[in-house]
C-alpha cells in the first residue's frame, strides 16, 4: 500500500480533508453572498461638486397685520377666505371652472392649460354639489407660514340626497411677481370607508 492510500484511509486525514472543505466551501459562500449583496452599481455615491446643503425654511405660525397668532378661521385674511368661497363654489360644485384657475396652487393644476381646466371632464378635485358656500362651516386646523389647512364641513341640497361631509382644504402661499397670495393645494373628504366585518 502506498503512503498515498494509508493517508486515504486514516480516519485523521478524512476528519482534516472534511473541516478543510467545509472552510473552502465557507469562504466561496461568503464570496458569492458578499458580491451579490453588494449590487452591481459601482457609481461613486457622494455630493456634487460645488454642493451646499441647506436646511428648509422654518415655518412659524401665521399672524395678521397687528402680529397677533391667527388660532381661528375668521381671524384669517379677506383675501384667505374670498380665495376658499371662489374655490368652493367653482371647482367643488363644478360650476363656472375658468373662475377656479385663479385661486388654484401650480401644484393642482399641473398638466392642464386655463382652457383645458375650463372645459374638463375630469379633475383633480373631488366634487360635491354645495347647497349654500354661505352656511358652509369652517375650522382652522392650523395656519403657519407655509400652509394654511382648514377643515371644511358641506352639505348638499336636498334633492342629491347626499350626507354631509366633512373636507379638509389646504392653501399655500404663491408668489406672483413681488406679492405672495394665498392659493389652493390639496382638497380631500375627511371621511374614510368602514372596514368590513366577517
Amino acid at each position: 500500500m502506498s503512503v498515498f492510500q494509508t493517508a486515504l484511509s486514516s480516519a485523521r486525514f478524512n476528519r482534516a480533508l472534511m473541516w478543510v472543505s467545509a472552510a473552502v466551501l465557507f469562504a466561496g459562500v461568503a464570496v458569492l453572498v458578499t458580491s451579490l449583496v453588494g449590487g452591481t452599481d459601482k457609481t461613486r455615491v457622494g455630493n456634487e461638486k460645488g454642493f451646499v446643503p441647506k436646511l428648509p425654511a422654518k415655518s412659524s405660525p401665521l399672524q395678521n397685520a397687528e402680529g397677533v397668532t391667527i388660532t381661528k378661521y375668521q381671524e384669517l385674511d379677506p383675501e384667505v377666505r374670498s380665495t376658499i368661497r371662489t374655490f368652493l363654489a367653482t371647482a367643488v360644485a363644478r360650476k363656472h371652472l375658468d373662475q377656479s384657475w385663479a385661486v388654484i396652487a401650480p401644484s393642482l393644476r399641473k398638466g392642464y392649460t386655463f382652457q383645458s381646466w375650463s372645459h374638463a371632464k375630469e379633475l383633480p378635485v373631488v366634487p360635491y354639489p354645495i347647497a349654500d358656500v354661505d352656511s358652509t362651516k369652517y375650522y382652522l386646523d392650523y395656519a403657519s407660514t407655509k400652509e394654511i389647512l382648514i377643515e371644511v364641513g358641506v352639505s348638499a341640497p336636498p334633492a342629491a340626497k347626499m350626507r354631509p361631509t366633512a373636507f379638509q382644504i389646504a392653501l399655500v402661499p404663491v408668489a406672483t411677481g413681488s406679492e405672495r397670495h394665498w392659493r389652493v393645494n390639496y382638497w380631500m373628504p375627511r371621511w374614510t370607508p368602514p372596514l368590513p366585518t366577517n
